[in-house]
């Protein structure tokens, strides 16, 4: 199973980078996210392994069988004065020569401290499950906002384009109109002022494009071919959430996982607290043996066998087995604050990124407004100033403004993205 995985994962690898300077969607990065991130790997280990730990709990309701087998190579038995009516008489206490034993053990009353144990771990491989889907769901989420924000970037990196490109052009102009004497020096020098800041301004622009794509490269777990992020980042509307109500409870994967480690932490305490008390079980033991000849295949061998009910008590281990039952007191409570604080941070990411997305998406919409008007201001004071009526200036303002509004826009739409990513984690499910 492993190793098909493994070929699923570096088909879906090749075939991401064998497209050398191709597009990368959004689907296509959730698509390479599930199969190869390290946080699901590790998550599904950590479920493996909870998993057989709660198989080797089961193991202690079913018998034990230990089979034996000794064959002696040389010998010197002991010896034992014995007096029958007479003078004391020496004898050896011949041992078997070869011997063959089978027991089994059943430990079949404990005072439940194995169902204790047992059902601590069946409750540890549910949590683990939950934990293995809820990584799924995160890298997921994590996916979207790292290719939202690697789209943003590409969008205002070619916004603050088209604003060296504006400048440029009137900074021609502010020349142009100095040698003619239709100008002045000052119109020159501010405009070379704000030309050099959007010059710096693209370079940061053009910096955040080549890190943000790198980072959800490097998160996907692919090398940088080339690779261009394409899609359209999601349009904000505020009836997708405004009628969202706070959940009465509960439903996310991580937080019922805490709630299976509270439950297993109270039961294993119940099992660790147990061991004041005795245990009971039943052996039975057979053994086929001879004590007679050297010879591994010779037919002198005789059998016995014991069956019987042996009870154990730990009545004093040097407080070791005290300390264990209050360490598990101890988890116990941790459980139970952490499932508390789970329970408090649910309620408040709720809130805080409903309000941030309902704040984001009324932003956007004031955006759009102000971006209309802008375009609007920059056609009038362009035909003001072909008219005489206005200077160069102020188209130059006007246009700033409408650059200004245009990445107002872009990040409004990916503020909007992270608080609809963070409010789906906080309820546990995509809206």
């Amino acid at each position: 199973m492993k190793s098909v995985k493994v070929l699923i994962l570096s088909a879906v690898c090749v075939f991401v980078q064998a497209a050398g300077s191709a597009e990368l969607s959004l689907s296509d990065s959730l698509k390479v996210a599930e199969e190869s991130s390290p946080q699901v790997r590790k998550a599904d280990a950590v479920k493996d392994e909870a998993k057989w730990k709660k198989v080797e709990s089961f193991s202690v309701f079913l018998p034990k069988l230990n089979v034996i087998g000794s064959h002696l190579l040389d010998e010197k038995f002991m010896r034992q004065q014995v007096t029958i009516g007479g003078p004391p008489t020496t004898i050896l206490l011949i041992q078997p020569y070869t011997i063959w034993s089978a027991r089994a053990d059943w430990m079949f009353f404990d005072f439940l401290a194995n169902y204790d144990s047992y059902r601590a771990n069946s409750l540890v491989a549910d949590a683990t499950q939950k934990e293995a889907d809820w990584a799924r769901f995160q890298v997921r989420q994590q996916t979207k906002m790292q290719f939202y924000k690697a789209l943003s970037a590409v969008e205002l990196e070619k916004v603050a384009n088209q604003n060296v490109k504006t400048l440029q052009e009137h900074l021609d102009r502010a020349k142009a109109f100095r040698q003619s004497g239709a100008g002045t020096n000052f119109d020159v020098l501010r405009v070379e002022v704000q030309l050099n800041e959007a010059q710096s301004e693209k370079l940061n622009s053009e910096d955040n494009t080549i890190l943000a794509r790198q980072n959800l490269l490097n998160n996907l777990g692919v090398e940088d071919e080339g690779q261009t992020v394409t899609g359209d980042l999601p349009v904000p509307s505020a009836k997708k959430v405004s009628g969202l109500q706070k959940p009465t409870t509960i439903e996310r994967l991580d937080y019922l996982a805490t709630q299976d480690r509270e439950l297993s932490a109270h039961k294993a305490h119940l099992a660790a607290y147990k061991h004041w008390l005795p245990k009971f079980s039943l052996f039975g033991q057979a053994d086929y043996y001879n004590n007679i000849s050297k010879g591994i295949d010779d037919q002198d061998y005789n059998n016995a066998y014991q069956v019987g009910l042996a009870m154990t008590w730990n009545a004093f281990d040097g407080f070791g087995s005290s300390a264990r039952s209050a360490q598990a007191d101890a988890r116990q409570v941790q459980a139970v604050e952490t499932t508390r604080q789970a329970r408090l941070k649910s309620n408040y990411d709720f809130d805080f990124w409903k309000r941030r997305y309902l704040y984001s998406a009324s932003l956007y919409q004031a955006k759009l407004v102000d971006v209309e008007k802008a375009q609007e201001s920059v056609r009038l004071a362009t035909q003001s100033f072909k008219a005489g009526t206005r200077t160069s200036s102020e188209v130059l303002d006007a246009e700033l403004d409408l650059f200004r509004a245009r990445a107002g826009v872009v990040n409004a739409q990916v503020n909007a993205a992270e608080a609809l990513v963070n409010l789906e984690l906080a309820i546990g499910k995509e809206l």
